[in-house]
């Protein structure tokens, strides 16, 4: 039973796990869509969904709190001046999960 077990694990330890998630975070900030497995774009939509919320108040103490998840200053950056006047007016559901399967044609298949 998954009684009380909210949280994914990705079969990493938990600085390993927070270190992975604001490394996947910023790279999503800078390059505005990432390629990574199933689990962990689900872990980290979980991670940066908050985020994003609190970057909709720019103020000095939102900016802090953002940091300390990103670790990244071009990427807090971005993300108070491009993203959040975007989705300002939006209560929720900021990001999508698109899955993508690899295309062969029949020339690849056969090497």
């Amino acid at each position: 039973m998954r009684h009380g077990k909210k949280i994914n694990h990705l079969s990493r330890k938990s600085q390993h796990r927070q270190a992975t998630l604001s490394n996947m975070a910023s790279s999503l900030i800078i390059h505005k869509r990432i390629n990574t497995t199933l689990a962990k774009a689900k872990a980290l939509k979980k991670y940066f969904e908050p985020i994003i919320t609190r970057s909709k108040s720019d103020t000095t103490h939102s900016r802090r709190m953002v940091f300390r998840h990103l670790q990244n200053k071009d990427a807090v950056i971005t993300l108070f001046r491009d993203i959040a006047p975007k989705v300002g007016d939006r209560k929720g559901g900021y990001t999508r999960i698109l899955k993508t399967c690899l295309l062969y044609t029949s020339d690849a298949a056969d090497e």
